[in-house]
């Protein structure tokens, strides 16, 4: 019997509740004035090359709508490169180079592309000197004056220059000098002792090259992959880096990086040769983590866009004023969502924004990809009071929004910022009901009056039972 007791309080418990929702009451707009209480704007800097602004554009007291503007300015015009450029590229000229690649031979190929590079180069700047470097380009087989593990593996084919000739040049000239080792660090060397003392210039050292050195400075006779002749190269590269240079390098033949070479050493532990790609990473690092600078194992299909274009734009020094991947999430109060209608009045200039109010978050959001240099987008929405809205927002200050999230990227890093000044509103109603004396306020003592009969009830049933109980 207790358990029915239980039952019948519980679904009385229910029905009042139901019943008290049920109360809700509406006020009609055209009873209802608005008042704009604040006109509070959020600004939001941006890495200091931008700004981000939101502020009421208008407010309509008669049509009760307020519109509101997003403003995301990028502020920074775009530098111009105005230090001395100076640019050594210091090209494979062994033996592998000679074999074909789609028609030509390796050798062509590099110094194909390097005219193009050389040409885009020139294009974009006017204080600019180029040398030219070849490596591997003598056998001192053939020339017994010739030492190996020193400097003379590798030749200066033209010192640092603004003439385009001279540089096109040169760089023909490498195609005609061969030789049977590779010998990296001395043409790293003979590039640093070949750059002007000038603190005022820019250095880049573009480095290109099919295979990883078997020969080093000071190691006549420690011709072999890995060991000494690696760590040789790779302190190379960390000294010229700590120098200042810039350092690029491109190592072709990532196809055959798990391929094992036998000319290697024995990996330790493992029955057997290093991997291309493992002595690759012994010198060079990783592209994600490379020793020095930047480092592109890429196949050779893939060397035209890496030195034309990725090397390229590393070298080309105007500042990156841009401002990408920007996203502005706005978020509405509750009150704004179920009382107010929504539509844009100004789409973006720049970028995208959701068609509606994502009620999951109630928020909408505006994605810029990117904002250049000197540019503006601008976004503009109105809100306008419904017909009929609730009437427990009256006299009450309501926030236009609650929060602005932006999250964007500068050269600097990824930034994210947050806001929570916006404008507010009141509304007051004038409740229109004639009558000689203040009538009952239903909507406000309904709840009340309910909530009492539903306890006398349940008190009247509980009696019952128990007395039924003991006449059992």
């Amino acid at each position: 019997m207790n358990k029915k007791i239980i039952c019948i309080f519980i679904l009385f418990i229910l029905l009042s509740l139901l019943t008290v929702e049920s109360f809700a009451a509406t006020v009609n707009s055209s009873d209802s004035t608005i008042e704009l209480f604040n006109e509070k704007i959020c600004e939001i800097n941006l890495n200091d090359i931008g700004k981000f602004t939101k502020e009421l554009t208008n407010f309509d007291k008669n049509k009760k709508e307020a519109t509101l503007t997003l403003t995301v300015t990028n502020s920074m015009k775009e530098q111009t490169y105005v230090k001395p450029l100076e640019v050594f590229l210091i090209l494979d000229s062994s033996n592998s180079m000679t074999k074909t690649y789609e028609n030509q031979t390796k050798i062509e190929y590099v110094a194909q592309t390097a005219l193009s590079f050389v040409e885009n180069l020139f294009n974009s700047f006017t204080n600019l000197k180029i040398g030219i470097i070849s490596f591997s380009s003598v056998d001192p087989l053939v020339d017994t004056s010739l030492t190996l593990g020193t400097e003379s593996d590798a030749k200066l084919l033209l010192s640092l220059s603004g003439s385009k000739d001279d540089i096109e040049n040169a760089i023909n000239t490498y195609t005609q000098n061969k030789g049977p080792y590779t010998n990296i660090e001395a043409g790293l060397s003979i590039a640093e002792s070949n750059f002007t003392d000038s603190t005022d210039s820019e250095k880049h050292i573009v480095l290109i090259s099919d295979g990883v050195p078997n020969v080093s400075l000071d190691t006549e006779n420690t011709l072999t992959y890995s060991g000494v002749n690696a760590q040789n190269t790779k302190n190379r590269l960390l000294k010229l880096q700590n120098k200042g240079y810039k350092i690029s390098s491109i190592l072709m033949r990532l196809d055959e990086s798990s391929v094992v070479n036998p000319a290697a050493p024995v990996v330790e532990g493992e029955d057997r040769h290093m991997t291309y790609g493992e002595l690759v990473e012994e010198i060079f690092g990783t592209v994600t983590n490379p020793t020095a600078g930047n480092f592109y194992y890429i196949n050779y299909n893939n060397l035209t866009t890496t030195l034309t274009e990725d090397i390229y734009n590393t070298i080309v020094a105007s500042m990156d004023n841009t401002i990408k991947n920007i996203i502005i999430k706005d978020y509405f109060p509750k009150e704004i969502i179920d009382n107010f209608n929504f539509e844009y009045v100004k789409s973006p200039n720049v970028g995208e924004v959701s068609q509606q109010i994502d009620e999951t978050d109630n928020s909408i959001t505006w994605n810029i990809e990117l904002l250049k240099e000197n540019s503006t987008a601008t976004l503009s929405y109105k809100l306008s009071l419904k017909d009929k809205y609730d009437e427990e927002i009256a006299n009450k200050l309501i926030p236009l929004n609650t929060k602005l999230d932006i999250e964007y990227e500068t050269s600097s890093g990824k930034s994210n910022n947050s806001s929570e000044d916006f404008p507010q509103v009141k509304l007051s109603y004038e409740d229109k009901t004639i009558a000689e004396e203040k009538l009952p306020q239903t909507g406000n003592y309904s709840p009340i009056f309910l909530f009492v009969v539903i306890v006398l009830i349940i008190g009247f049933i509980i009696t019952r039972i128990k007395l039924l109980n003991k006449l059992k």
